[in-house]
């Protein structure tokens, strides 16, 4: 991922310095400042806490945001990661199923424990975690004087560098800002409810732009495409849920019918399914499972869109991100 000379350097260089920013972050954010059920930690079990959202969430957040203002990446490149970000939590069905503090808890037993199914039915508190603090951010800074920053070094200074619970974090947002933070600690952090991200941002210079997905994801698929189309996870609920796609399926092909004549198409990748199954929305699906292959009913949706974020006001983008 290190970039060339005189090459310009590519977005997975910017994930490597993310990666570098993040564990550089938690020397302060978990090796010093902690989670109160790890101030001691006992090696011979499982340490449990519900406070992963903060302390890897948080972290994730600053760690683009460390980027923009050391100048590594410039505001509309923190946007496009942002935009990344976005797109990751919203089709991630799981949030509709676990919050991030029940994620937090139940890290042991399932962030690191990843299968195919995963997606349906948890959510990361790495990347919604770091969408809490995006909403508290800008939400403190929009109401006053104050930032997220404030908060971080408060806590850093009334723990003494050392164990935290959610009453400190609650407390410190409560005392620098003057009102009680625990209605938005209760509905992004304790429950499945929305992040209002989309309009905090665009109270904030950000321009929203709605773009078409790709038809994957439309579909609700994720699939690798070299050399035969395989199936690696399937969205809850989506249009390929409903035809009944299963992880590992080896999607071939698709027949489609007109009138009395029916055709057969052989598909390489997943956009190919737009070329031949236009002007129809049904076709059958040719899949391969278990050595036996089947068809499937796939109804195909409208494209939906995913939010593209640039910057609309420079000055009050730079305000939040740059700190200014």
């Amino acid at each position: 991922d290190l970039p060339q000379i005189g090459k310009k350097a590519s977005a997975a260089y910017h994930d490597l310095l993310g990666l570098i920013s993040h564990e550089y972050f938690h020397t302060w954010n978990v090796k010093r400042m902690r989670p109160t059920e790890l101030h001691k930690i006992d090696y011979a079990k499982e340490n449990y806490t519900e406070l992963l959202w903060f302390f890897e969430g948080f972290t994730s957040y600053y760690d683009d945001v460390i980027l923009a203002r050391t100048g590594l990446i410039t505001e509309d490149q923190y946007l496009n990661r942002l935009s990344k970000t976005l797109e990751q939590v919203h089709y991630s069905p799981g949030r509709k199923v676990q919050t991030v503090a029940q994620a937090s808890f139940d890290a042991w037993t399932k962030y690191y424990r990843i299968d195919e199914n995963t997606i349906n039915h948890t959510v990361s508190y790495y990347t919604k975690g770091s969408l809490v603090a995006l909403c508290l951010d800008l939400t403190l800074r929009q109401e006053g004087k104050i930032s997220l920053d404030d908060v971080m070094r408060d806590l850093w200074q009334s723990s003494k560098g050392g164990p935290i619970s959610e009453q400190d974090i609650a407390h410190s947002l409560h005392k620098l800002s003057g009102r009680s933070f625990q209605a938005q600690l209760k509905a992004w952090v304790h429950s499945t409810e929305e992040l209002p991200c989309l309009d905090l941002l665009k109270q904030q210079g950000v321009k929203v732009l709605e773009q078409e997905s790709s038809l994957a994801l439309s579909l609700g698929l994720k699939a690798k495409e070299n050399p035969n189309i395989v199936i690696t996870q399937v969205l809850f609920g989506s249009a390929a849920s409903k035809a009944g796609f299963s992880p590992q399926d080896e999607w071939y092909g698709v027949a489609l019918k007109n009138g009395k004549q029916k055709s057969q198409w052989r598909l390489q990748k997943i956009d190919d399914l737009e070329l031949y199954a236009s002007p129809n929305k049904t076709v059958q699906a040719l899949v391969a499972r278990d050595k036996r292959l089947i068809e499937l009913e796939l109804s195909i949706p409208a494209r939906q869109s995913v939010a593209k974020l640039s910057t609309n006001n420079l000055t009050q983008v730079q305000q939040w991100l740059l700190d200014l």
